[in-house]
């Protein structure tokens, strides 16, 4: 599931780099534009870290993996958590 995320990353940067491309019919240089990269695409979500932890939605489920208590969310990222 991990390199599956990592995948879908990579995907949404290339992504954000074919809407950033400027592609004009006429002749002319675009020396003067600078296209700045999308770094919002680039951060990964973290774990919350708390000490005890709740689904937050009906998608949210429990795994328990080296001896640690995960809540993981296929709808909404911002729903990971960890038990420390």
């Amino acid at each position: 599931m991990l390199f599956n995320n990592f995948k879908l990353g990579l995907q949404r940067i290339g992504a954000a780099a074919a809407v950033n491309k400027h592609a004009c019919a006429h002749n002319h240089s675009h020396l003067n534009m600078k296209i700045q990269p999308n770094f919002m695409t680039n951060l990964a979500r973290t774990y919350k870290i708390r000490t005890a932890v709740k689904k937050f939605c009906s998608e949210c489920y429990i795994a328990r993996r080296k001896g640690r208590v995960y809540v993981l969310c296929k709808a909404n990222p911002k729903h990971k958590q960890k038990q420390a």
